[in-house]
Formats: C-alpha cells, sequence, structure tokens
C-alpha cells in the first residue's frame, strides 16, 4: 500500500506528466507557427522524464531488472529535452543558421551517445560506476556514483540551456523592445527545472540520490501555460522581427550592408552575399554568417563617407554606384553606417558592347577589304593558271604572281604532298601556311606562303588559298592528261600489285578465276566504277560475295546476261590512282593474286613520282616493265572524240558501254548506271545524249560525210 509520502511523491509527478503531456498537444496544435514543432518535443521529453521518473519511484525493491529499465527510460527526456529547448528558441527567436539540418545533427551527437552508453551501462563504468536502489518514505530512490560521460552530459547540457536563454536575451536586446511577460514566463519554465537539477547534482536534495528535476516541470508547465494562454506564446514570437528585417532586406534588388561604428558588417541581404567576396584569411573571416563580422574595409576597399556624393566603384567584374547612409539611435546618435550599392554593371556593358561591336564593324571592314583584295590577286593567279601549257610554266605562274602581290613573301611549292592545311609562325616571327596541291585525292605538292600581316591566315583567307590548290591540281590533273593525249611518244608502264593491295588480286586469289577490267568511270570521293569481266569461273554468285566483303568495295552488281561485274571502290585505288594522274589505263588483269596493269603516260612526265603515288595509296607495287612506243595511227580520230567530249561525258559513255546500256535488250537501265555513278538520271541522260552526239559528228567529219556549210 502506498504511504503518505509516496502519495505526495506520485501526485506532484503525475501532475507535471499531465501538464506537459497537455502542452504538448496544445504545441502539436498550434505547430505551424514559430517554435511550436521543437515546443511539443521539448514538452513530449519532459513527459517521459517525469513518468519515467515516477515509475521507478514506485518499482518494489525487489524487482532490480525492472527499476534498472525506467531509469534508464527516463534519460530519454534527460538528454533530449535541452536539444528541443536550444531548437525551440532557434526558431522562436528567428536565428535559422541553427535550424539547419547539418546543425542539428551536430547537437544531436553528443545525446546520442548518451542514450547509448546508458542504455548499455551493465557493461562499462562511462555512465555510473556503481548505483544501488534503496527505500525511503515508501520510494525507491536509486543512488549511483557517476562515471566520466555523466558529467560530459552534465556540461553539455548547462551549455545548451545557457545558449539557449541567451538566444532570448541578444534578441530582446538588439529589438529595443522591452523585456515581455512572455520571456519572463519562459526564462522561469527553463530556469526553475535547471536550478532543481543543478541542485540536485551538488547534493541538495530532498533525499539522497533524488532528482528534483521532474518535480520542477510542475512550475514549467504553470510557466509556459501561462506564456501560451496568457501572453499568445505563438502569435508574437520575436521571429517575426527579425525574420521582417530579413525579409525586408532580401527584397531590395541591390546590395546592402549596416556597419557598427567600428565599421563591422552587423547586417546583410542575400544579394550583398552574392555579389561582395569574404575573405578567406583573417579575423573577419571567423563571421558566423553571410557578411556579418567582416570590417567594411575588407568588402569596400573604396567607398564614400555618410553624406557624400554616391561613388563609382569596380568590384571584380561588376560596377556598383556606392552610397553611404548615417545610421542613428532614438536620440540621433550615429550608431553605424549603411552602405546602398546600385548595381550599373549592365548599363556600362551595354556601353562597352557598343563599343565593341563598333570595333567589330571596323576590322570586319578591314577584313573584308583585305579579302577582296586577296581576291583580284587570286584572280591574277588563276589567269595565269588557264594559259599554262606544262606543269614548269604552270608552278612558276603560280609562285611568281604570289610574290608579287603585297600579302605573301617567299611563295614556293614544293613536291612532298601533305595531308591538310597547316598555320605555324616561323622563327622569324611571320605566319606560315602549307596547303596541299591535291586533284581526286591524289597529292601533286604543296603551297607554302609566308606574310608578315598581323593575324593572316584567318578561315576565310585559308579557304581562299585551299580553293586556289584545287584549281592548280585540276589545272596539273588536265596538263598531265593533254600531255598523255597528245604526245609523240609513250611510255607504256607494266605494274603489278599484290593481293594486300587490291581487293581484284584477292578475289581472283579466292576463286581461282581471271578478271579482266574492261572500263573504268572516275565517281565521287576519288572512287572508280569498274566493270571487270569474269573468266575461269563457274560461280558468279560467289565472286560478287567476296567483293562485298572486301573493305575497299563499296557495292557491287552483276551486268544482266553477262559474266560482268560492276564494282564500286571507295578511296584511292591502283587503277583510280593511274586516271587521276591523267595516264591512260591499258590492259588491267587480276590473276593468281596479282593485279597486272598497263599504264601510259608521256615520256616527258615522271614515272617515279607516278611509282611513288601509287606506293601511297595501295602499299608495295612492282614496276615489271617500261618501254617507249608511238601512239597508234587510229588515234587521231578517237582524239578528236575525245577532245570533244567534256570529262563527265566521257564517263557516261563509258559507263553505258561497259553496263551494256546499247545492248539489245538493254542489259542496264540508265537508272542503274545512274546509281552506280551516283548522279541523278536525268544527268545521266543529258551526259548521254551530248555526249552521243558529238562522237557522231566527229565520226561522221572524220570520214568526210558531215554537211558543206
Amino acid at each position: 500500500m502506498v504511504g503518505v509520502a509516496a502519495a505526495f511523491h506520485v501526485s506532484l509527478l503525475g501532475f507535471s506528466t499531465l501538464l506537459t503531456t497537455w502542452l504538448a498537444v496544445v504545441g502539436w496544435r498550434n505547430r505551424g507557427r514559430p517554435g511550436a514543432t521543437p515546443f511539443t518535443g521539448m514538452m513530449a521529453v519532459a513527459s517521459v522524464w517525469s513518468a519515467g521518473y515516477a515509475a521507478g519511484l514506485l518499482t518494489p525493491a525487489d524487482q532490480y531488472g525492472l527499476r534498472l529499465f525506467f531509469e534508464q527510460l527516463q534519460w530519454f527526456g534527460i538528454v533530449l529535452a535541452p536539444v528541443f529547448v536550444l531548437l525551440f528558441f532557434a526558431e522562436y527567436t528567428g536565428f535559422e543558421e541553427l535550424q539547419r539540418p547539418a546543425v542539428v545533427a551536430g547537437v544531436c551527437i553528443v545525446p546520442a551517445v548518451t542514450l547509448v552508453l546508458v542504455w548499455t551501462s551493465q557493461y562499462h563504468p562511462l555512465i555510473w560506476r556503481d548505483w544501488s536502489f534503496r527505500v525511503v518514505d515508501g520510494v525507491n530512490v536509486a543512488t549511483q556514483q557517476e562515471g566520466p560521460w555523466y558529467r560530459i552530459n552534465l556540461l553539455y547540457t548547462y551549455l545548451l540551456l545557457g545558449g539557449s536563454v541567451s538566444l532570448l536575451l541578444y534578441t530582446i536586446r538588439r529589438s529595443e523592445q522591452s523585456f515581455s511577460a512572455a520571456s519572463a514566463a519562459l526564462i522561469v519554465g527553463i530556469g526553475t527545472p535547471t536550478v532543481a537539477n543543478l541542485l540536485s547534482v551538488l547534493g541538495y536534495a530532498i533525499y539522497e540520490g533524488l532528482d528534483m528535476t521532474p518535480y520542477a516541470f510542475s512550475i514549467t508547465g504553470l510557466a509556459f501555460a501561462i506564456a501560451v494562454f496568457e501572453h499568445d506564446l505563438f502569435e508574437r514570437p520575436p521571429s517575426i522581427l527579425q525574420l521582417g528585417r530579413t525579409s525586408a532586406l532580401g527584397t531590395l534588388n541591390d546590395p546592402v550592408l549596416v556597419t557598427d561604428r567600428e565599421g563591422t558588417v552587423v547586417t546583410d541581404n542575400q544579394i550583398a552575399r552574392d555579389v561582395l567576396s569574404v575573405p578567406a584569411t583573417g579575423a573577419d573571416a571567423e563571421h558566423g554568417s553571410g557578411l556579418i563580422g567582416v570590417a567594411i574595409e575588407a568588402l569596400l576597399p573604396e567607398r564614400p563617407e555618410p553624406g557624400d556624393e554616391p561613388a563609382l566603384i569596380t568590384l571584380d567584374d561588376r560596377q556598383f554606384e556606392v552610397s553611404a547612409s548615417p545610421v542613428e539611435d532614438g536620440r540621433g546618435r550615429s550608431v553605424g553606417t549603411a552602405y546602398l550599392l546600385h548595381d550599373v554593371t549592365e548599363r556600362e556593358r551595354r556601353l562597352a558592347e557598343l563599343e565593341r561591336r563598333q570595333d567589330e564593324l571596323e576590322r570586319q571592314r578591314t577584313e573584308l577589304r583585305e579579302l577582296d583584295a586577296i581576291n583580284q590577286s587570286i584572280r591574277s593567279v588563276l589567269t595565269s593558271i588557264v594559259r599554262a601549257q606544262s606543269r614548269p610554266e604552270l608552278l612558276d605562274g603560280v609562285t611568281n604572281r604570289l610574290a608579287t602581290t603585297p600579302w605573301y613573301v617567299t611563295p614556293t611549292i614544293r613536291e612532298e604532298s601533305v595531308p591538310e592545311t597547316t598555320v605555324e609562325v616561323t622563327d622569324g616571327g611571320r605566319m606560315r601556311a602549307t596547303v596541299p596541291i591535291d586533284f581526286a585525292s591524289i597529292g601533286y605538292g604543296a603551297l607554302v606562303v609566308e606574310s608578315d600581316r598581323e593575324g593572316a591566315f584567318d578561315d576565310h583567307e585559308v579557304t581562299i588559298l585551299e580553293e586556289l590548290c584545287a584549281s592548280v591540281g585540276m589545272a596539273l590533273h588536265a596538263i598531265e592528261t593533254r600531255e598523255t593525249l597528245l604526245s609523240d611518244s609513250l611510255v607504256a608502264l607494266t605494274y603489278q600489285v599484290s593481293a594486300e593491295g587490291s581487293p581484284l588480286a584477292r578475289v581472283s586469289a579466292a576463286h581461282d578465276c581471271t578478271l579482266i577490267v574492261e572500263g573504268t568511270v572516275p565517281v565521287e570521293d576519288s572512287g572508280l566504277l569498274c566493270y571487270v569481266d569474269v573468266e575461269d569461273c563457274g560461280d558468279v554468285e560467289a565472286v560478287i560475295d567476296t567483293f562485298a566483303d572486301a573493305d575497299e568495295v563499296e557495292r557491287v552488281r552483276q551486268v544482266p546476261n553477262r559474266d560482268t561485274v560492276e564494282v564500286r571502290l571507295r578511296g584511292p585505288s591502283a587503277l583510280g590512282v593511274v586516271t587521276a594522274r591523267g595516264a591512260r589505263l591499258g590492259e588491267a588483269t587480276a590473276r593468281d593474286g596479282q593485279l597486272t596493269f598497263v599504264a601510259e603516260t608521256a615520256t616527258g612526265n615522271a614515272v617515279r613520282q607516278l611509282t611513288e603515288v601509287l606506293e601511297d595509296a595501295v602499299g608495295p607495287v612492282s614496276l615489271r616493265s617500261k618501254r617507249e612506243r608511238p601512239p597508234a595511227t587510229e588515234d587521231d580520230g578517237r582524239i578528236a572524240t575525245v577532245e570533244g567530249l567534256t570529262d563527265r561525258q566521257r564517263e557516261a559513255v563509258v559507263a553505258a558501254h561497259n553496263a551494256g546500256y546499247f545492248e539489245w535488250p538493254r542489259e542496264s537501265t540508265a537508272e542503274e548506271i545512274a546509281d552506280a555513278m551516283e548522279i541523278a538520271s536525268s544527268t545521266f541522260h543529258s551526259h548521254l545524249r551530248k555526249s552521243l552526239s558529238k562522237v557522231v559528228s566527229a565520226h561522221v567529219n572524220h570520214n568526210g560525210d558531215g554537211r558543206d556549210d
């Protein structure tokens, strides 16, 4: 049966539990207001503390395990109550920095460790070195010898409580408001259990080992109830003033800084923190939030004095008009300075952009005049290209014309080809451009020009030079072709290419057959369209499949009703190099894994250069024979015919002939041939009609059957 003393303890602790529980419910109902949520947690853990302590006092002395459980249970309130007190005052007074998740997590480290140590206290002496339970006036009181972590947690608890009250006092002082009744009730509600706890720890409790803190929660509950219901605790918290100032500053579009009399920043806004850089070293770097605590000299080395005209300053790449105004208290005494920074960066940027555009337009006008002059010079070079009748005359004409222009010095043409255009600075400080001279992916050398001009060889100028070199390459090809056609004697060169350098050679080895090239037609991207007769092979389809597997072959098909295969080769090939260099392709046969072909060129053309170009394109080649012969007598009529045809018209006739277009019935349609040449069908028909007209006219005139004019 419970005695009178025990009933007194239980009644007082029960009253504390009920009062704090009721306040927790009230706080939860107001959870949308500043401080209400941590207030709810604070009252809830106080209820746990009081209820756990009451249950422990009433536990029979012989139930040691149950008594220990209630002793450990109340520690949820012991360690969490100061945490919720700090969070309550941080939110209640408007100190948002203390409400960040990282800060809350850091504050909870010591309480979390303490709870773990309390619930494992049977295995270590960190919380209690020893404890015992004894019955006094009908209640089971615990007596403990504190361990080292118990004292650490106690000190940590007092630090949190002291810091919480300091937040409230600081806010009241800063807001220049009088000490309100609500603030007094809060201090009484926090201070009473704190004093009771301190007296219990120092040994001034009624009984040895008795904790008077849960009893003091009854006074806490009464004080907080007065603050909530009599003084509108959640209706007018100090955070309204703190957050209102922050919000007002935050709505400004310009940076604002307020300093005290010593020139230390005490208030700023977000845009000021975004614009101004915070020093990384020194005492001013130890500020707590934003720019607060930083000396104004570190932020605005150049600034006006209060009352002076606004000053234009530059911060990094931005410009501001800074005005300074004195901050005075109610007695008219200066207590600080307010700095307003008006951003004029955009205005200055527009002015600078306008000047930049004007400079850019002037530069472009200068470049256009220069490019136009360069174009005129290039046109004179093109004139020498058109008139040249030989390779030396062409190359000398190009370099001499370029040397007479004011744009380039020491222009030369190298025999060595280069893969791409390069621009570099010479040892003498000049700009040098090296531009390849190519035609159909066959290199004829490189043009090298230097210039003393600043900014020479930009993209536009390089494009002009590349177009010039393309014209030079085309002209060189035309000269070689003309020399081959009109030469009094020809050099017949017999080359042999192994299977590694020719898909035709590989196919002949794979099927033990003979492949005879009946005609070739150059196509786009340095490709070559070949018409190949297949001999000594009973399975043409297998030959086509092998061709299709070769990397060099873009497409392949069989000409209907023939053992002829139309093969389109991609990129440089041995036969393509011969035609691209202006030589005449004679017999070409692939047999036993070797491609053997004859290239006929004019006597004056360099055989070594042709051989080197072949080796660059397909790898090692073997020059089997070299013999000189006069052109065939029947060439006269054919030359007239060839000279009357353009390259595209001749290619159309050759492709149509080799594809069986003129057979009856036709073995290939115009669409199929046009597709193989990668041109439109209408374009193929146009080339074919014009070429047939010229061939027939040449034949009639050659035999004396033409009309008399």
